[in-house]
């Protein structure tokens, strides 16, 4: 193995192991009793549009039952959940909840949203 080589890949650690640790990082609510696990997004094209459904898994971090909203509050989304629906979650329970919906007249869905404006628009919080 060539010294430059070496040098480049050792140089590259620091920046690996950085975005990892960004990786990791999960939004929390509700004091931290409630983290979201996950987004994510599912392209679904007939050939010529796409739509694309908004989801983000929750989980209950407390030993306790935890009551939430949850809103999401990005722009050109049909059927955004808009805060009024309160639920329930058991203590470490998880569950999945759909943000909305956005259409696109390309079929790939592209133009949609990332993980990270997905967590940006979504805001949960729990009533007493």
């Amino acid at each position: 193995m060539s010294k430059r080589f070496t040098l480049a890949a050792l140089a590259a650690l620091p920046i690996a192991f950085a975005s990892m640790g960004a990786q990791a990082q999960m939004a929390q609510y509700c004091e931290g009793r409630i983290v979201a696990n996950a987004f994510y997004a599912n392209v679904q094209s007939n050939g010529s549009r796409s739509t694309v459904p908004y989801f983000v898994q929750l989980q209950n971090r407390s030993g306790e039952a935890i009551r939430y909203t949850v809103r999401f509050t990005a722009p050109h989304i049909m059927g955004a959940q808009n805060g009024s629906t309160v639920a329930h979650l058991a203590s470490y329970q998880q569950v999945t909840v759909q943000l909305g919906t956005q259409s696109f007249n390309n079929p790939s869905g592209t133009g949609q949203l990332s993980q990270a404006d997905m967590a940006r628009y979504t805001q949960v919080q729990c009533p007493r």
